[in-house]
């Protein structure tokens, strides 16, 4: 058997800084995304899930498992139009990044799209979640198996 690595690299955030949990906060993030939040709604009611906590809602992502950047990414495909990667390193920290592309796989959003642009973007939507300032930056995200 062989061990195989790969690393995924882009502009965005660690969302594992994201440590302060509010269920209140995390319920106004989901709803600026209506579609979404109505997703998230029926599967946690189909799930019997009452009252959810943060890991209810965390446990979303059932696929790949990438909690916050999951949710955060379909939130921000939702209302920007602009379809982020999440992601998680060998160590099971989670990013949530917008990766290069080539010109001609680019989408109308992603034409306008600068630095600063994505920065004030992140920026709003950590803002949703937290007052605790992230690193917003370039990530080299390695993982394998």
């Amino acid at each position: 058997m062989s061990y195989i690595s790969w690393h995924n690299y882009g502009y965005g955030i660690c969302t594992d800084d994201i440590t302060e949990r509010s269920i209140e906060r995390l319920k106004n993030l989901l709803a600026l995304a209506p579609e979404f939040n109505a997703q998230m709604q029926k599967w946690l009611a189909d799930s019997e899930i009452e009252d959810p906590v943060w890991d209810d809602y965390m446990g979303f992502d059932q696929d790949c498992c990438m909690e916050l950047a999951a949710l955060l990414k379909e939130v921000i495909l939702e209302v920007e139009g602009l379809d982020l990667l999440a992601c998680d390193s060998e160590d099971g920290d989670k990013y949530l990044i917008y990766e290069p592309s080539y010109p001609w796989k680019l989408s109308e959003v992603e034409r306008s799209l600068t630095e600063e642009r994505l920065q004030e973007m992140f920026k709003r939507y950590i803002g949703v979640l937290t007052d605790k300032p992230i690193d917003i930056t370039y990530q080299e995200v390695e993982n394998g198996g």
